[in-house]
Order: C-alpha cells, then structure tokens, then sequence
C-alpha cells in the first residue's frame, strides 16, 4: 500500500511537530479494515497477517455512531482494526512510531502479531516504537484491537454521556533518526514550556527537551528559538550540549506581548532543533502564548491583571451521524458556534478531547478547564487509582503549553469516599504544572470539595428540583460558609426540544426528570434568563459555564423527542437549530453583533389566543406589531431583554413583527380554537 503523506498545510495544522528534513509525520488514517468482535489472543494474530477481509473505513471511525439510540443500548466490546503498512527501504537506520490521538476505551498494538502496546484511557494521544518489528523494504501488518466495555480499572466508570469505541481521532507513522525529541514522553511533543514570571515587562520561560537515542548523544546539540508572530528571533539560545534524555534552557523575553484571551490572543513559536554534528536530524515547533492569571475568591478571574467575568460552556465532544469520530471541520465549526455567542471560556467536559480544540482555543483566546474523565462512579482499588494518575499525567504533559488552558479538572460529581485519591491527585497536578490552577465539578456537599484550588457546582434549579430563585440564595450561602473557596458554576441550565413549546412559562414545575418527554424550549429560557442574572450579579462567581452548548447523545435518556439524548444543548446535535436560549446569550455576551431574535418562532400551529411575546435584542428598544398594529414600544432590559405579556392573537394566521434600531425579526402563528 502507498504510504500517505500530509500536505505541509494540513500538517502545520494537525499536528504540533512538523517536519524536517529528518522527521517525518505521515497520516495513516487511510486504508483500514474493521470488524467487531476480535478479541486479544490467537484471533488477533491471524485477523492481522489476513487483514484487509473486513469493512473498509478510515479514520477518525467509531463503531457507534449509529446506535446510540437503539433500545438495547449502543455496542460496547472489542472491534478491531488492521491495515498494511508499507516501510521504504530508505527507513533502514530510522526509528518508527506509531501515534493515535485518541482510542475508546482500551487499545492493544499488534505488528505482524506480535504485541507492541496497550493503552488504557480512550481519551490521551498514546505512542509505540514498533522500530523493532518492522523490516525496511517490507510490508508489514497492523493491527489494533479496541474495547470499550466498562473496565473497573479505567476511568469513566460511567456518566450522563456514552463511551465511544474505535480509532475515533487521528493516527501517525512518525520517523525519526537514532537520536530524537522523544514521542514516548506521555505521548507529548517532547517540549515542554513553563511560565515562572510573566508580566508586562519580562516574560521567564523554561524549556523542558525530553529526548531519546539508541545510539548515545556524542555530537549532539539542541538549538532553541522563540519567534513573534511576526516571525523575528525574540530568544536565540544555540549550541546547547546534550549528555543525557534531558535538556533544559532558560530565556528572558522583554515587554512581551502577552496572550490577552479573546481580545488579542497574541501567540509566540518556539523551534526546538536537535543536531549532530551540527546536522539537523530533528525538530519540533510549537505555539505559546505568555499570559498570567490569578483568581480572587471575592472578586473573580483576572487576566494579565484585569477582570473577566468568564462567560463559558460546556462542550462533549459528540455529533449527530458521525458521534465521536470528528474531523478538524466539526471542531471548528464548534468555535465559530461559541464565537457567535460570545462564549470566552469552555469547560471541555468530561474527559481530555482533541488537541485540535486547544490549538484552536490558543489561537481564538479561550480560556479553557480541562479534566480528566473521573466521572460516572468510583472504585476503591489500585487499578482504578493508577489509571487516575496515568490519565492526569497524560492530559497535563500532552497539553502542557496550551495558554488556553488556566484549569486542570480532577473531578465531576463523584460520590462516596474518595478524598485520599483527590488529594493525591491534587498533589500530582501541582507537581507536573505548579502554574496552573486544579478544580472539580460537585453537586452534593462532602470534604473532597475543598481539595483542589477551586471547586465548581452543577446546579439545576428549576429544572430537577426547587426553584430558580434558590440559585442566588444556594451560591451567597456557600459563600458565606467558604469565603476563601474559589466558586464557578460548572454546570447549569436546562433541557429543550425545538418540537416542544407552551404559549406562556413564567413560573417553576416539578422536576424534569430522566424520562419526562415534554421539553418546552420556552422552559429553557425561563431557567437561563433566571439563571444568568444570578450569576452576572456575583463577582466571587469567577466563572460559569452552560450545560451544554449543544445536544449530545446518552444512552441512559429517555426524554424531549429523541431516544438517548440529552437536550439540554442551546444548539441541536446536528447543528442545525440554535434555540432560543443560545440567542438570549449572544445578545448579552455578544454586544459587538447587531441582535433581534423573536422566541418561540417555531410555535406556528397555536392552540389559544394569548401568549406572551419575548425579544433577545442589542438595541435600546423594540416595538411589536400584530399584523400590522403596534402593540407597544418597549426598553430592552439590563439583560438584553423585551418581554410583552398576554398579547392577543386573532384567530387565523397572525402576522408578528418586532422592529429595533439594530434590525427586525419576525414569525407566522396560527390559531385555532
């Protein structure tokens, strides 16, 4: 089989080691045969020396993107993939490495049958040498076995959302000489760039270059660079000796421009280059941003010294027809979504996803919490544990020089007793990144919420229980209880259906429910205009993120209009349908674009005469016609909004107009009695 090689463009884009001369990074997405149930053993060595005799895809791929709504719950087991693997007899001497971005849940690596790996945790890059298993000037076979059964010893153990099986993300050949910027240093570029000072007059930075040789380092030396945007040497530090896996430099950068988040997201390139015998034989390169953060636990996140109100959402990575298996295109029609809302900060929830989201976030100035995927249940047993710990270090290595990222997350919503492995895993994220901050998401009091640095609380009110004027009340309280807490609100919100509506909803209901099959989207926005408004007249709230910017599939949903899936998006999961609740954020955290969205313009066929007529606008003022009258003029409120109540419709079809300085909206409602 040819090998497949990116064009430089795509690989600039994909993959944060570009290139050399020395290096190559080859996509081996292209070309794979899957069938499900090939487990580990004998099976596995025959399906590899025979592959090719089963479906032909490419990756990303999953297994599950269509049955996620079946009633007997989506397929989770073993499916394998295999592939031919041409090696060029102009690799003998090199050293070869498989990388895959992303495997669900567990993976196991077989070169013509012999095993190379296995990687627990479906969500962080992993990397195998198969150096050793292959022949320049032959072909080889290559398989990959995946499981996504439960595993009590890999996390999650469960969750409101499903666990995806296959080669859902990328996969590489990457070639490199005898000496090298090592891939097997927790599957990281090899470089990793802290931040010990930075401010307004100096930016200190240290470099971290993890290497590896087969053949010793006499004659080796690393050239290090720091270039601005405009492509000018900022740091030029070469020559630097290498006698041993480890190097480590240190550069001072004057008035540098800091990476200031959506407002000027400014980024810096590092170059590291290793040479022998002062001949490149390896490279790496790779943007970052200087910022610095802090959070008050009284008045909120500050940026390079001045406030944000951090106004986030949450994201799954999880799309309609294709699941999990997302390509640079959906992630980054993921960003222009939040861009037009105003979204400045992302929870990427409940797991690590794809590089591609944080090299994005650098590059648009999100501020992003990440975490690993202790959710869904916790086992008290070494196993369970050692995976915690082997995912944290992955996630935080992997995406170590992300400016985006300020948060590194521990836990969601975990029950029981488990503060002795918390703390541990505190302790481990502070070891690896002393510069940034640990959270976890609650929603039940207990001690393991005051171990990380902050703690964030998943509050549904008015949608399971109570009502939404608790929110407030619930977050002075704990306040009040905590004051040196630093406070967010991970999650909060409620669902919709763009199927479902009511004429007039003012007021709380009983609890939602997972099987309550009436999702209003009229409901949603009751909860989130409620809900805002408590958030945004709190400054200790550091920051708050939706739950969720858009519908995502869970097999344990039976609710709203669709078999196993949670609506509580403000877009549908495919995309299509920004519901209304996503226009009352954009006209409030978006001022820089024009905003008039008329609700509940997909209630056309009307049962009764009254309703009540709600605007999400910019402009000062809005002014309602009812075909063709003026039924008022109204100033828009603090939060972007215009409420008419108990406007009369006639029977028949109404004409309804609302007209504002910064554009009109307009819908067709029927009436019949």
């Amino acid at each position: 089989m040819k090998t497949l090689k990116l064009a430089a463009a795509a690989a600039a884009m994909l993959v944060a080691a570009i290139s050399s001369n020395a290096r190559e990074v080859i996509s081996i997405n292209r070309g794979w045969s899957f069938s499900k149930n090939i487990s580990t053993g004998g099976a596995v060595d025959q399906f590899a020396r025979y592959a090719g005799r089963g479906e032909k895809v490419d990756l990303p791929h999953t297994w599950n993107q269509s049955d996620f709504m079946s009633p007997e719950g989506y397929y989770r087991g073993y499916g394998s993939y295999s592939r031919k693997l041409a090696i060029p007899a102009s690799y003998a001497g090199k050293r070869l490495f498989l990388k895959f971005e992303g495997a669900g849940t567990e993976a196991t690596v077989f070169v013509n049958g012999q095993g190379v790996g296995n990687h627990k945790g479906a969500y962080n890059t992993f990397v195998f040498e198969i150096t050793p298993y292959v022949h320049p000037g032959d072909t080889c076979a290559l398989a990959v076995v995946c499981n996504n059964s439960q595993r009590l010893d890999i996390a999650p153990q469960g969750g409101d959302f499903n666990q995806y099986g296959g080669l859902y993300r990328d996969a590489w050949l990457v070639v490199t000489e005898q000496a090298c910027i090592t891939p097997l240093y927790y599957g990281s570029t090899g470089v990793l760039i802290s931040q010990p000072r930075v401010d307004e007059r100096l930016a200190s930075i240290r470099a971290d270059i993890h290497l590896s040789s087969l053949s010793g380092y006499s004659g080796c030396e690393i050239d290090f660079s720091v270039l601005d945007a405009a492509g000018n040497k900022v740091v030029d530090r070469p020559g630097i000796l290498v006698h041993g896996d480890r190097v480590t430099v240190s550069a001072d950068i004057e008035n540098p421009h800091l990476w200031n988040g959506r407002q000027d997201p400014y980024l810096y390139k590092t170059v590291t280059v290793l040479k022998r015998d002062g001949k490149e034989i390896d490279r790496v390169e790779e943007n970052i941003g200087l910022r610095y953060f802090s959070v008050d636990p009284d008045k909120g996140f500050f940026l390079n010294g001045k406030h944000m109100k951090l106004h986030g959402v949450c994201r799954h990575q999880d799309w309609a027809d294709i699941a999990v298996a997302l390509k640079e295109e959906n992630h980054l029609a993921d960003f222009d979504f939040f861009d037009e809302m105003g979204v400045d900060a992302l929870r990427l929830a409940h797991y690590p996803q794809a590089k591609r989201m944080f090299q994005e976030a650098d590059r648009r100035g999100y501020v992003v919490w990440e975490e690993i995927p202790f959710v869904g249940g916790y086992v008290n047993d070494e196993g369970f544990h050692e995976n915690l710990r082997q995912q944290l270090r992955e996630m935080i290595i992997q995406n170590y020089n992300h400016p985006s990222i300020c948060f590194w997350g521990i836990f969601n919503e975990i029950h029981g007793s488990f503060d002795a492995i918390v703390d541990e895993l505190n302790a481990i994220a502070h070891e690896i990144d002393p510069f940034r901050l640990t959270v976890s998401a609650t929603d039940q009091e207990g001690s393991y919420n005051l171990i990380t640095d902050g703690i964030g609380w998943n509050k549904y009110y008015g949608w399971y229980t109570d009502s939404v004027a608790d929110f407030g009340p619930f977050m002075d309280d704990w306040h009040a209880r905590h004051p040196q807490t630093l406070l967010a609100i991970s999650e909060y919100g409620g669902g919709a259906s763009v199927q479902h509506h009511v004429a007039k909803y003012d007021h709380d209901e009983k609890a939602a429910g997972f099987a309550d099959p009436f999702h209003p989207e009229e409901r949603q926005v009751w909860i989130h205009r409620n809900d805002w408004k408590a958030i945004a007249e709190r400054d200790y709230v550091w920051g708050s993120f939706v739950w969720n910017m858009f519908d995502f599939a869970s097999s344990i949903r039976r609710e709203g209009d669709t078999r196993g899936q949670n609506d509580k998006g403000l877009v549908t999961r495919d995309r299509k349908e920004r519901k209304d609740a996503f226009y009352f954020y954009k006209a409030n955290w978006n001022k820089a674009v024009n905003t008039v969205h008329l609700c509940s313009k997909r209630y056309v066929e009307r049962e009764g005469p009254l309703t009540d007529v709600i605007v999400f606008t910019t402009a000062p003022s809005a002014k309602l016609y009812v075909n063709g009258k003026l039924v008022g003029l109204q100033k828009t409120d603090a939060y972007s909004t215009v409420i008419w109540k108990d406007v009369a419709l006639a029977d028949g079809a109404n004409e309804v107009v609302v007209k504002t300085a910064h554009g009109d909206d307009s819908a067709v409602w029927t009436v019949s009695r």
